[in-house]
């Protein structure tokens, strides 16, 4: 049986020359298999390195997504239950003859006119002037709805002279 370089030599592919100059250097080895698998290994370490990096960064930004989206859902449900809240519980009177004045979020002084006897609820506790989370305007509502406010957002009561301290002003 014949060998592929005494074939090419019979069909006169190649010379005699050519022949024995590709059986010079099939014999020598180009580096050692150790090597080759060494410097394969090592980019394939450093291949590796780099994609588990991408990966981390890739989670690390996920978890932030899922955070930020998580935290605008919760800011979105404590609205919602902050304006059920006030609308089922607002004190409803045509505006009165009294300037009831009080802090709002912004450090400004705002002001909601308001009965005498509504004053007088404020001024004892049993009211409170709470923020109206889809109306620019402030409402005032009972104590006791004004407590379960306090719960859900503590900034959303601008005034409340409640039983553990009074909100909106600073005592000395």
């Amino acid at each position: 049986m014949q060998n592929l370089r005494d074939k090419l030599l019979k069909a006169g592919l190649v010379s005699e020359k050519q022949a024995k100059e590709a059986e010079r250097k099939a014999g020598k080895p180009q580096g050692t298999v150790q090597q080759k698998q060494q410097s394969l290994s090592e980019e394939e370490r450093q291949r590796r390195e780099a994609f588990a990096l991408r990966e981390a960064e890739l989670a690390e930004e996920r978890r932030k997504e899922a955070a930020k989206k998580a935290e605008a859902r919760q800011q979105s449900e404590r609205a919602l239950r902050l304006r059920q809240l006030v609308d089922k519980n607002r004190v409803r009177e045509p505006p009165g003859e009294v300037n009831f004045h009080f802090v709002k979020r912004s450090g400004k002084v705002g002001r909601v006119a308001v009965s005498q006897e509504t004053a007088k609820l404020l001024e004892s506790g049993a009211a409170a002037v709470v923020e109206d989370p889809g109306n620019p305007e402030h409402a005032v509502v009972p104590g006791d709805a004004a407590k379960r406010i306090y719960e859900v957002d503590k900034q959303a009561v601008r005034f409340w002279f409640g039983p553990e301290k009074p909100i909106g002003f600073e005592l000395d």
